[in-house]
């Protein structure tokens, strides 16, 4: 998908150049110390369930009950850490998750963790709102819907609906880099967003 068109967000506790500065991306990253402290599980525990709830909190402002997993990789060689997992739970659902695998908005707290854990990989798609969470590295997840954007003349902008459902839960957006409202050419824009809608087997 073209960089042109994501919208990210980040955990608040990292600065906004944190890419270039000391700072966790990965469960993996758990025992290091950063800037002076060492990075606990409970620490990586709070940015994930902030991502969890950012989702569930934004599929209930879309009116949505049900997503489709799409577009799924499971990493059979490399499930969820028994240390990180002592119910087991997550081991479970890595077993027994399927590509276009109907979820409900609890389900979503079990499968986001292993994609964000990086036991698995796949993207939260929702059909009539043409609504899809794609997820990558370094603990970002792309937001991408046209219930966030409306057209001005041939422009679309982004409203603020985003903004205030990520900060709702500890969590920024950024557009292209910048926390200033982007203006993009709406046509393409539409033409991006079915484009990547029908690539989806739903």
């Amino acid at each position: 998908m073209n960089d042109r068109w994501r919208l990210y967000t980040i955990p608040i506790l990292k600065e906004e150049n944190y890419r270039r500065s000391d700072s966790w991306t990965s469960i993996s990253d758990v025992g290091r110390m950063y800037k002076g402290r060492e990075f606990t599980f409970n620490d990586y525990c709070k940015t994930e369930q902030a991502y969890i709830r950012f989702l569930t909190s934004l599929f209930e402002y879309l009116h949505v009950q049900k997503i489709k997993l799409v577009h799924l990789e499971v990493y059979d060689d490399y499930p969820p850490l028994p240390m990180y997992d002592q119910d087991g739970v997550l081991t479970k659902w890595h077993n027994k998750i399927f590509n276009n695998m109907s979820l409900t908005l609890e389900e979503i707290q079990y499968v986001v963790p292993l994609i964000l854990r990086e036991n698995a990989w796949g993207t939260l798609y929702h059909k009539r709102t043409k609504t899809y969470i794609h997820f990558g590295y370094d603990y970002y997840v792309y937001v991408n819907s046209p219930r966030f954007y409306f057209l001005q003349g041939e422009q679309a902008v982004f409203n603020t609906d985003l903004d205030q459902l990520a900060s709702h839960n500890g969590l920024f957006v950024e557009y292209e880099g910048t926390r200033i409202t982007q203006k993009m050419d709406g046509e393409e824009y539409a033409k991006f967003l079915a484009q990547e809608c029908n690539t989806l087997n739903t």
